[in-house]
């Protein structure tokens, strides 16, 4: 089994995905994915996509957020998926994005850093296809007569043939990213801020592939520096259409990150509580609650947190049913003041302390 080093300590690789996981709200047990359970995918769409179409498949329909994650093995490795699922998918897809960057970071790739574009809704996608077509008849002399030919029946598949041949034309391609709807330039600004005010550190990438069928709106990657220093593209995923899933209205964004070894993933059966559990009460306060996790997560204290829920009151009976020692609760006043409530659940006394000060206090019980 795979170690490397974190911080002071050795870690499994697989126990840190379950760290990772438990972090960012994936408590369910992984859905274990085979081979049989994407005979119904197309063979052209990506196979990490059709990996985060199939778990999505797999959760069905759902009125309230939702996440689930999943593994799959194929050869020697195993890919593993995150996927949240909401009628509101809003900060919903955060928690995958950094689920992934955390796993990226902990198989042992520096500065990982999420890579973004956007393919768009139906409008967006017409206009980027009649410029496609436009830009395959002004070159048809110019670019080898396969792909010309190609581009009548599959204009994507024209596209990425005209790619991975390092043509000269490559670079006047049109970019989906440049004829987006005013829906879907939206959804792509309200993301950048949302990445911004979380700290995700991100970079629009306007050639990112994309599998049409399959993917819509936003597009993700992540890409992070190996051992020698070369940059690698580790994580795969994005916004999934609806009716992949099912004929509801209900927002999908997944992520697939692959590694070159079997892990033995299972979630957590220890059943032992968390040190600490992050509530939050108010929208400013879930960002800055959501900030708080990556630090917890750096420091190893086991964590609890519900930041996705509907109210405070289903967060603090989470809470409660947790075990939890500590109860972190960061309201709209703390979020001000960069502060944190920590509550004591064995003898209910609680404070406020600064929250740089909070990891100091329940270090004790750790992962």
């Amino acid at each position: 089994m795979k170690s490397f080093e974190r911080g002071a300590r050795r870690e499994s690789l697989d126990r840190a995905v379950m760290s990772v996981a438990a972090t960012y709200g994936f408590t369910s047990q992984p859905i274990a994915i085979t081979r049989n359970d994407m005979n119904d995918m197309p063979e052209h769409i990506d196979r990490d996509i059709a990996l985060i179409a199939t778990l999505a498949g797999a959760v069905g329909s759902v009125t309230h957020t939702t996440q689930a994650w999943a593994t799959a093995k194929k050869g020697g490795g195993t890919t593993v998926v995150f996927m949240a699922a909401s009628p509101k998918l809003s900060i919903a897809q955060a928690f995958v994005v950094k689920a992934a960057l955390a796993t990226v970071e902990s198989a042992g790739f520096e500065h990982p850093v999420v890579l973004m574009s956007s393919v768009g809704d139906y409008e967006s996608r017409r206009r980027y296809l009649r410029e496609t077509g436009n830009f395959f008849k002004k070159y048809a002399k110019e670019m080898p007569e396969p792909i010309h030919q190609l581009s009548v029946k599959d204009p994507d598949g024209a596209v990425r043939a005209l790619i991975d041949a390092e043509h000269p034309l490559t670079a006047s391609l049109p970019r989906t990213i440049d004829y987006l709807s005013e829906s879907s330039r939206k959804i792509m600004l309200e993301t950048i801020a949302l990445f911004e005010s979380l700290g995700i550190e991100y970079a629009l990438d306007p050639r990112l592939t994309s599998t049409p069928a399959v993917q819509h709106e936003l597009v993700f990657a992540v890409e992070g520096i190996d051992r020698k220093g070369n940059a690698v593209r580790v994580a795969t995923g994005g916004r999934i259409r609806e009716e992949i899933k099912k004929k509801d209205k209900t927002d999908i964004v997944g992520m697939s990150i692959a590694f070159n070894e079997q892990l033995d993933i299972r979630g957590d059966k220890s059943g032992a509580p968390p040190a600490c559990f992050v509530v939050h009460i108010g929208e400013a306060a879930k960002l800055r609650a959501f900030t708080l996790l990556d630090s917890l997560w750096r420091a190893h204290i086991a964590l609890g947190q519900a930041l996705l829920a509907d109210t405070i009151q289903v967060q603090m009976e989470r809470a409660s049913g947790s075990g939890a020692k500590y109860i972190a609760i960061v309201g709209q006043r703390e979020a001000l003041d960069n502060t944190v409530i920590l509550k004591n659940t064995a003898t209910q006394l609680q404070e406020t302390i600064p929250i740089e000060k909070l990891i100091g206090r329940i270090s004790r019980v750790r992962v």
